[in-house]
């Protein structure tokens, strides 16, 4: 072998192996993925994307996406704030004044 073969066959098994490692890391597998794309190169890059996310990444993704959800509703109640500001309105509303019906609690049918 050349030289100039041993080096592109490095930079292509390297190349792999980060591959590897970036699509391993958001299922959970980064050491695994770095480890099989260098080892089985591009059949080890394709293994790693076929493989299933662990329940870590699971729950790290779905508490992203709640946080992301969380955010985004916290967002659309101060642009609602600020447009009542605007129109003259009291942000947030203000109780009704004077007392109400005291609460009774849930009752079931009377079946009789």
């Amino acid at each position: 072998m050349t030289p100039g073969v041993v080096i592109i066959a490095l930079v292509v098994s390297l190349a792999c192996a980060f591959a590897g490692q970036a699509i391993g890391k958001p299922k959970g597998y980064p050491g695994a993925g770095l480890a099989i794309g260098l080892l089985l190169g591009v059949l080890g890059v394709v293994i790693v994307a076929l493989m299933p996310e662990t329940e870590a990444a699971k729950a790290a993704k779905a508490r992203r996406q709640y946080e992301a959800q969380v955010a985004a509703a916290q967002w659309q109640y101060e642009i609602q704030a600020e447009a009542a500001r605007r129109a003259g309105y009291p942000f947030p509303p203000q109780p009704p004044q004077g007392p109400g019906p005291p609460y009774q609690g849930w009752q079931p049918p009377n079946r009789s």
